[in-house]
């Protein structure tokens, strides 16, 4: 009989569910890898003068829960202080984008091709073991960048801040970001060139398998070109027991089926409308924060893909070959259990010492439990809070800043039950497909609208295939938001109670000018 699972706070103070990012439960070994990823956060808020402390994070049940952050010393913010004066006076985000493209990419991105080259089915144990820790290091390596990177908050901050001196709403000042996020668009463009080689040779739609896209002549290359950039990427980005497009060839062929004569609208452009109705001298600030938060936009998707889905799949497919050959040896029952094991048990799963094969099943079996629970929000760990120190001025100016940029707009007064932020213009009616896991994403069909908590960078992929996106969490600047921006699909996110009054199948409509999503119909 299963013992009822216990939800204690992993320690003291509060402890809140982080399920916009993390939507369902994560495997031992990616929880025990997570924290030492955040300290970037602390990094990039101690450069530009945030109050950033250190933070707390603990898996509960496979659930993973943050906890408060220890407050920073007076010296701390002594130090951030003088960081956030010489923030608000100059622009360093310019600089951050810099240092990304110049030096930042191109190294992860290589470091990324190396560890890819090696294929770990050809390696003996020795170097298989020696490979699944490089791919580990890997992902420790440039993981943080990705939370390092805090430049556009503040930036974007400041641009929305401004809205009331243009006289404009901020929301079509978000509107200005469209198109100026390549990496959210990258993966359909990949999936656009494979699409007109098939066109252009005249192939039957649709196209059946990986196979008949190879036997395409012109189809081959850029197919390449796409599993080369891509192929290795989770596609949920979450954990380590996510698939990679690799392993979903049935969705990668779908994506490009769907892809052959669909939709090719551009961003609409509304910035010079806003900018020919400024005063002339307030243009010159207009131009600049503009320019300065599309060029941080630009990191967002990037960062993630690069520095975390990429080495996150590589590790994935390293351990997978370590499973397969331990599955082989009868030594686990199931080649994915390996990812039960921690960090610090991960080095010897080949060699010895182990945890046991019925352990690594049993903890398997009791986070698949758990993902079927229902997380408490909220864990109380009891002990002695610990207060915010008030901020010094220009930390809590640049705090505001930022903070603003993550607000989740209210419901409006008299709104449908269904409602939250809409990006896009036109309405849209489909069938809605519920996705909470990873494996719901092979369910996906041409035209469906994608419904689900958040989306991730990971969710990049498979875009193609729907009509809409509407999410339970997220904000003007949320994921889902910057891709359904950048391919001009129409979107609703931060929509409460979502996933409880949508079903899977149901026929929705989903309106982003009026911020709506609507139930028309039950699904069968």
């Amino acid at each position: 009989m299963a013992v009822e699972l216990v939800w204690e706070a992993p320690g003291e103070g509060d402890w809140w569910l982080v399920r916009e990012h993390f939507p369902n439960t994560v495997s031992r070994m990616f929880s025990s890898l997570f924290p030492a990823v955040t300290l970037g956060w602390e990094k990039g808020g101690a450069r530009y003068g945030l109050p950033t402390g250190q933070a707390q994070w603990a898996s509960v049940n496979g659930w993973i829960y943050y906890g408060t952050e220890i407050p920073l010393t007076a010296d701390d913010l002594a130090g951030r202080e003088r960081a956030a004066a010489a923030t608000l006076a100059a622009a360093p985000w310019r600089d951050e984008v810099r240092r990304w493209h110049d030096e930042g990419r191109p190294r992860a991105v290589d470091a990324n091709r190396r560890l890819q080259s090696d294929g770990p089915e050809n390696l003996d144990d020795t170097r298989l073991g020696e490979h699944f820790e490089e791919t580990l290091a890997n992902f420790l390596r440039w993981a943080p960048l990705h939370f390092e990177h805090v430049g556009f908050d503040i930036v974007a901050g400041l641009f929305l801040g401004a809205a009331a001196d243009w006289g404009v709403e901020p929301a079509a000042l978000t509107g200005l970001l469209a198109g100026a996020s390549p990496a959210s668009s990258a993966a359909d463009a990949h999936v656009r060139a494979i699409a007109d080689a098939l066109d252009r040779a005249a192939s039957p739609v649709p196209v059946a398998s990986i196979a008949d896209l190879r036997a395409v002549s012109g189809a081959a290359a850029p197919l390449d070109a796409y599993l080369e950039d891509y192929g290795w990427r989770l596609m949920v980005g979450q954990d380590l027991v996510e698939p990679t497009l690799r392993e979903q060839p049935a969705l990668l062929v779908a994506t490009v089926n769907a892809r052959r004569g669909g939709r090719d609208e551009a961003p609409r452009d509304l910035s010079p409308g806003i900018r020919a109705a400024l005063a002339p001298t307030k243009q010159a600030r207009f131009d600049a924060l503009l320019g300065d938060a599309r060029a941080s936009y630009a990191l967002r998707d990037d960062d993630n893909g690069v520095c975390w889905n990429w080495p996150l799949g590589l590790v994935r497919r390293a351990g997978l070959e370590i499973g397969r050959r331990l599955a082989a040896r009868g030594v686990v029952a199931d080649p994915r259990h390996v990812f039960e094991a921690g960090a610090d048990e991960a080095p010897t799963l080949l060699s010895g010492p182990r945890p046991s094969a019925a352990e690594l099943a049993r903890r398997w079996r009791e986070r698949a439990r758990a993902s079927a629970e229902e997380p408490p929000q909220h864990l109380d760990g009891g002990g002695e809070r610990l207060a915010r120190p008030s901020l010094p001025p220009a930390v809590a100016r640049l705090s505001a800043v930022r903070d603003a940029v993550w607000s989740v707009a209210p419901p409006r007064a008299g709104a449908p039950p269904l409602s939250g932020i809409g990006i896009g213009h036109d309405k849209v009616v489909g069938a809605a497909r519920v996705v909470r896991r990873p494996e719901d994403l092979a369910r996906l069909v041409e035209g469906d609208v994608l419904v689900a908590v958040a989306t991730t960078a990971a969710f990049n992929t498979v875009l193609p295939l729907v009509s809409a996106v509407v999410t339970e969490q997220g904000g003007v600047f949320s994921h889902a938001a910057v891709l359904c921006r950048e391919l001009g699909l129409p979107a609703v996110v931060g929509v409460a109670e979502l996933l409880d009054r949508i079903g899977d199948g149901d026929l929705v409509e989903v309106d982003p000018l009026a911020g709506t999503v609507r139930l028309l119909a039950y699904g069968g």
